[in-house]
């Protein structure tokens, strides 16, 4: 009798675990397959050194890595990967981010005047892909043809700028169409921190005579701080993983001014006489600065977050 009753509950229990794996099954069967099977795929690749005819493979160890160290020490092409990827996001992240939160505090309250086509063309980049994007400002960048160069003669500069064919413009260009793409996300973020402060603060802002900039400087940014921490994880990492505009406006060039990262792993791994293994150990580098720069935000701006 006892033993009877002692050992249902553990037969219920190991019921139970079992029963808990069968429903994470399926997840874990996907995840195994599209995601772990791949990291650890790769990273084996990044150890070996694949001949560019033919499937021979040789074991070269951490030669890939130590190689691509070295090109960062001596400034070669790596280098000029990495750098290209940080003024890239230099560029991207801020830019996108102020005018995301300009743009989500002007509908917000001050112009609530606009109406739902001006709002839809703030929100439409967001179902544009990065191909159209990439096709879309190739034609507005033209130099006969193209809109913006157009534009730009009504405020005396004449003739404008070759933008995907100038060294010094190509990345502002590549730059301007990825703000544009991400901007309807990150209006929808922001427009959703910015509604969501309480108005009793701006209420009794008004009572003590702050104005307009006052209420936005001292209630509305520090408020939103949760939600532009938020945008600003997620640019950082949009922006070091970004590849179709560069691909259709630039590919890479010119003179790579506009080679990052990314676009690197690509050519190395897929261009010309392809370096599968060399490709696959910047991967992990990529992905080990995308870990890096997000925890260096968590334990720098983190602590900063106010959560109201």
């Amino acid at each position: 009798m006892n033993t009877t009753t002692n050992t249902t509950p553990i037969g219920r229990r190991i019921f139970s675990a079992i029963e808990g794996y069968i429903y994470l099954a399926p997840t874990l069967i996907i995840l195994g397959v599209f995601v772990f099977y791949p990291i650890i795929s790769s990273f084996n690749l990044s150890l070996t050194r694949v001949a560019p005819f033919g499937g021979a493979i040789r074991y070269v160890g951490l030669e890939n890595y130590q190689r691509l160290f070295t090109e960062i020490i001596e400034g070669g092409e790596y280098w000029n990967s990495l750098r290209v990827s940080f003024l890239f996001m230099l560029g991207t992240v801020p830019t996108g981010i102020g005018i995301s939160v300009l743009l989500a505090i002007a509908l917000s309250y001050p112009l609530k005047r606009l109406s739902w086509f001006h709002r839809l063309l703030i929100f439409v980049p967001i179902v544009i892909s990065s191909a159209v994007t990439g096709v879309l400002f190739r034609w507005l960048y033209n130099p006969a043809v193209g809109y913006i160069n157009h534009w730009l003669t009504y405020v005396g500069v004449d003739p404008g700028p070759n933008w995907l064919s100038s060294k010094d413009w190509a990345l502002t260009a590549v730059v301007l169409a990825v703000v544009w793409r991400q901007l309807g996300f990150n209006v929808i973020i922001a427009l959703a921190g910015v509604q969501n402060i309480d108005s009793t603060y701006y209420e009794a802002a008004k009572v003590d005579g702050a104005n307009l900039w006052h209420r936005i400087r001292h209630i509305t940014l520090p408020l939103l701080s949760p939600t532009l921490f938020f945008l600003m994880i997620i640019n950082v990492i949009n922006s070091l993983q970004t590849f179709g505009e560069i691909n259709i406006l630039t590919d890479g060039g010119p003179g790579q001014a506009t080679n990052t990262m990314v676009y690197a792993i690509y050519v190395d791994a897929f261009v010309g006489t392809p370096l599968r293994g060399y490709a696959s150990a910047q991967a992990y580098i990529l992905a080990l600065l995308i870990l890096f720069m997000s925890l260096v935000q968590f334990r720098g701006l983190g602590s900063r977050v106010h959560y109201s």
